[in-house]
């Protein structure tokens, strides 16, 4: 924990929110696609069990992720076996948000490696969140 308060900056927080908004939407679209063909019958509550689900997973992908940071690579050969392994090319430097106060937009790309992998911790962390909060909601009222 004291590795990511020092590892952890102000500027890493717009990487975090984007990221994280991004995973809500992936957890959302898989909620919505398990209620419309797994519950076809209406069991379970789609808010109760399948955000709760979700939530956890992104806790354990939170998890997996601190554990890199420390030093553990826990290789998962049908998640990583399509992804690229060369993080260094970037696609266009010209895709950065324009800022109108000349204040200088750091993107995911462009933070290092133990920054990506906080932000990565954060964003997960975040959505993962959101996730059990509203199942916590939903099942309690």
């Amino acid at each position: 924990m004291r590795k990511i308060k020092a590892i952890y900056k102000p500027y890493m927080m717009r990487p975090i929110i984007y990221k994280a908004v991004t995973r809500f939407s992936v957890g959302l679209c898989v909620a919505l696609l398990w209620d419309r063909f797994v519950n076809v019958d209406g069991f379970y509550s789609m808010v109760e069990s399948c955000f709760f689900v979700v939530g956890m997973f992104l806790f354990v992908v939170a998890w997996l992720s601190y554990l890199k940071l420390d030093g553990i690579n826990p290789h998962i050969p049908w998640i990583t076996k399509n992804m690229p392994h060369n993080r260094s090319h970037r696609r266009h430097r010209s895709r950065d948000i324009v800022d109108f106060v000349d204040e200088k937009i750091i993107s995911f790309d462009e933070l290092s490696d133990e920054e990506q992998i906080v932000a990565t911790i954060g964003c997960n962390v975040l959505a993962g969140a959101c996730f059990l909060v509203m199942s916590l909601i939903a099942l309690f009222f």
